[in-house]
């Protein structure tokens, strides 16, 4: 485990969903000691305070209502979620599927293995996020690549241009506005489609 990973934690914000009772008394505590910044909720609320950055989730299926109206609340981007499990029957552990848990702690908590699964669970949600956004980068990419390819190939149909012509035309105009190419690509693309619209029947 990395010292960069574990000064990360220190400061981190927890949100521990667990009935006020012994169990969670230890949890928060436990969480305290390791340097996080805990705080805790009781029932399953129906949405996540704004700064929660990992959320340690009980889940059993007495909770699940709660648990899916809480999961749906969470927006495009979930903090990391870790379950706290008592049961390891099917139904708990569907739910535990449906939360995009990255650990899991099995009841009766204890001291050894937590620092481990938080530590685990946040290099895991980190490393996700770092891989969605270069997909969402190369799939912008993408786009763009093919926006231009469909401008030069109007540029080329046109105004007779080749198409290194047609790339250079783009270039300039981008270099004037002082806006990206794939900008340019897209107005000439939108201009395009907006001149071929079928006409409505008088």
């Amino acid at each position: 485990m990395s010292v960069a990973l574990l000064r990360d934690l220190l400061g981190l914000k927890v949100l521990v969903v667990h009935p006020p009772d012994e169990e969670g008394a230890f949890l928060v505590d436990h969480l305290r000691r390791i340097g996080c910044m805990v705080t805790t909720l009781w029932p399953v609320p129906a949405e996540l305070p704004a700064n929660a950055e990992v959320v340690l989730l009980t889940i059993a299926v007495e909770y699940r209502a709660g648990i899916e109206r809480l999961l749906k609340s969470m927006g495009p981007v979930p903090p990391t979620i870790i379950a706290i499990v008592g049961y390891e029957d099917p139904g708990t552990l569907q739910i535990v599927l449906e939360s995009g848990a990255f650990a899991v702690l099995e009841k009766p908590l204890k001291p050894f293995g937590l620092l481990t699964n938080l530590a685990i669970a946040r290099s895991l949600w980190l490393e996700r996020q770092r891989l969605l956004k270069e997909a969402r980068k190369l799939r912008r990419k993408m786009v763009g690549e093919q926006t231009l390819a469909r401008a030069k190939a109007i540029l080329m149909a046109s105004k007779s241009l080749s198409e290194n012509e047609a790339h250079q035309f783009i270039r300039r105009q981008a270099m004037a506005r002082r806006v990206p190419m794939e900008e340019i690509a897209a107005a000439i693309v939108k201009t395009e489609d907006l001149l071929t619209l079928p006409r409505k029947a008088d």
